[in-house]
């Protein structure tokens, strides 16, 4: 049976570039088409949002969420706990639940679509799609869950995308208890235990709904004590098949983890460069429609002037001399505005250079992982996601700035102290990850995959000098999975550090 998905995000408010991305404001430019690689342009129609009573109607582009949410707290009188607070000011409280609603992908695309025949490859026209009434029906009743659940009152927004590979709903919501006050822990848990009680309970609640469109509620591994097949189960019975032979899935195994680990790296980096070059974009096209709003107020000024003048208010060398001043600023402002459009077109042409490089790039990472999958079933997958999971790649570049400050605190200290305190970064932790982190995420998959020789050449061509786990290597009897994959994370760290270094904790 197909499975329910809800996610739900904390956020100390919401963005209009955040709000622009579930309205789908700005986005009808060449170039957003062009980068909004899940998204299809052509069933932007079927769009749609819930409003009070559980109302379908078009989605409001022309109101954004933080201005729905500023006219909700109005009305019912309640300040902004952030209000003036900047976005890193460690005093900002948690105002907004952001939850996401979907299901399997086959029974989402039946309530939104039917039997109709959708392309959901990139760049096809589907324009001819309809939206079919399930859809609506579940979304309804999702929202009336929402608003039983949390009060209809606090639902800043609840938009539904049906423009991407997924139907799924986007649901803004503000934790405000009924004695109008802002209560994340109150709705959603304000520790671990009670959180996850709180969201385990959701989940239970939001089935009892979603039983009618064939979605139900997955058992947890609590409740099944559910393990997933190992790589060295999974490999050994395939070698009793005769289907494959150690040193042949070794071989093959290591040269393709090294490759995607190597595209994902050059991945991460084109999304950094592209959100550079995206706020470059929008502060040049933000200057320019600024400047182009002063040369109207001007020229608006000038035609003021020369009015005044014909009705004898002011005199022609007051009219001339302010008229000049006026003038100047106009070119002034036509200047700088033909400089920033220089430069708009500039940035708009590496946006779609740094774009076209990403697509070419994922191509190639897409092409091989499928080749993974066809031909190791669950081992890429299951052990790079886990892996990944662990050494997760948004902690790298934190710890890859968090060191370089280390380092450059050190240089400022007395030759005594700075010895000392270079000789504590030194081998440690946060030296490994900014370092090395995605060749030790590399080398502890190897290892964890059983490829203990592909693992240790793997760490002699990267630069590692510590000795290999050797052949005696494997998972305990008595030992779980997660403590496994911890223990080939410490190996691979170990494998990846420089010969001489000691390995601190």
């Amino acid at each position: 049976m197909a499975k329910q998905v809800c996610d739900l995000r904390a956020g100390k408010g919401i963005t209009v570039a955040q709000s622009n991305e579930h309205l789908r404001v700005g986005q009808q430019n060449a170039y957003m088409k062009k980068v909004s690689g899940t998204q299809d342009p052509t069933r932007e129609h079927l769009n749609f949002e819930i409003g009070r009573g559980g109302i379908v109607k078009e989605v409001d582009k022309d109101t954004s969420i933080p201005t729905r949410i500023r006219e909700i707290l109005k009305a019912r009188g309640i300040t902004d706990p952030n209000a003036g607070l900047s976005e890193d000011d460690p005093r900002r409280r948690r105002t907004v639940a952001n939850i996401i609603l979907e299901g399997s992908r086959d029974v989402m695309r039946q309530l939104a679509f039917g039997n109709q025949e959708v392309n959901f490859k990139c760049g096809s026209d589907n324009s001819q799609v309809t939206r079919c009434p399930g859809i609506e029906k579940w979304a309804q009743d999702m929202y009336h869950f929402m608003a039983d659940k949390y009060g209809e009152d606090n639902i800043a927004a609840f938009v539904v995308h049906l423009d991407e590979t997924l139907p799924h709903i986007h649901c803004t919501l503000l934790p405000i208890t009924e004695k109008n006050k802002f209560s994340y822990n109150k709705f959603f848990g304000g520790n671990k235990e009670d959180g996850s009680r709180k969201f385990k309970e959701l989940h239970d609640q939001l089935a009892e709904v979603n039983a009618k469109y064939g979605l139900e509620r997955g058992d947890s591994i609590a409740t099944t004590n559910a393990k997933h097949k190992s790589y060295m189960q999974w490999l050994e019975e395939q070698i009793d098949s005769g289907k494959v032979t150690l040193n042949e899935q070794e071989q093959k195994m290591t040269e393709q983890s090294t490759q995607i680990t190597a595209n994902q790296g050059r991945l991460d980096n084109l999304e950094t460069e592209i959100k550079r070059a995206e706020k470059r974009y929008k502060g040049l096209t933000t200057m320019i429609i600024n400047l182009r709003e002063q040369k109207q107020k001007i020229i608006t000024e000038i035609g003021g002037l020369e009015e005044e003048y014909k009705n004898g208010h002011i005199p022609i060398d007051e009219l001339e001399e302010k008229k000049q001043k006026l003038e100047d600023q106009l070119n002034d402002i036509q200047t700088k505005l033909d400089d920033k459009k220089t430069k708009l077109d500039a940035a708009m042409t590496q946006l779609e250079e740094l774009t076209g490089m990403k697509e070419n790039l994922e191509k190639a990472y897409d092409s091989l992982y499928e080749h993974v999958e066809k031909n190791s079933p669950s081992l890429e997958d299951d052990a790079m996601r886990e892996m990944t999971t662990m050494m997760w790649s948004e902690a790298i570049e934190e710890v890859q700035k968090e060191h370089q400050r280390l380092c450059d605190f050190s240089k400022k200290l007395p030759p005594g102290l700075r010895n000392e305190f270079e000789g504590l970064i030194d081998g440690s932790f946060i030296e490994d990850i900014a370092e090395r982190g995605n060749a030790i995420v590399a080398a502890a998959t190897a290892i964890f995959t059983g490829l203990i020789d592909g693992a240790t050449k793997y760490a002699q061509d990267h630069g590692g000098g510590g000795n290999g786990p050797g052949s005696g290597w494997r998972r305990k009897e008595d030992e779980d999975e997660y403590a496994y994959r911890r223990r080939c994370c410490i190996m691979g760290r170990m494998m990846m550090r420089p010969a001489g270094r000691k390995l601190k904790r």
